[in-house]
């Protein structure tokens, strides 16, 4: 019996061990470009994002790395897609063709970039 619960307690910890559930951060951008050129800043999503409504499923498994030489454009931004890969959305407020961009997700200060937007009816791309 005692040899049961001692290979119990090794498979358990086998399976249920923090570093077995960790996902690997995947750098799916890495660019000398300023954060900014990633997409257009998103106020709503923003906003909605600081409050825990729109945000990574696990911030930091997928980033992208920008180096912006110049100025205060360095950052590492979190990605996720409309699609539903990476992204907790409970108000339904991705489009499947967008990708989302996240600084400082996490923080009352958090930033959403969108990438992929169709421009308005009628405007200049």
């Amino acid at each position: 019996m005692r040899y049961r619960s001692a290979l119990f307690a090794c498979v358990t910890g086998l399976i249920l061990s923090p570093a077995r559930l960790a996902w690997a951060t995947e750098t799916v951008i890495d660019s000398d470009a300023p954060y900014w050129e990633v997409g257009s800043r998103d106020q709503s999503l923003s906003k909605a994002c600081a409050v825990g409504r729109f945000n990574q499923l696990q911030i930091g498994r997928y980033i992208v790395r920008l180096h912006a030489k110049q100025g205060n454009g360095a950052a590492v931004l979190g990605i996720a897609k409309g699609t539903g890969l990476n992204l907790r959305d409970p108000d339904h407020r991705a489009q499947s063709s967008e990708d989302y961009y996240f600084r400082d997700d996490g923080t009352s200060s958090c930033e959403v970039f969108v990438g992929g937007r169709k421009p308005p009816p009628g405007t200049n791309p």
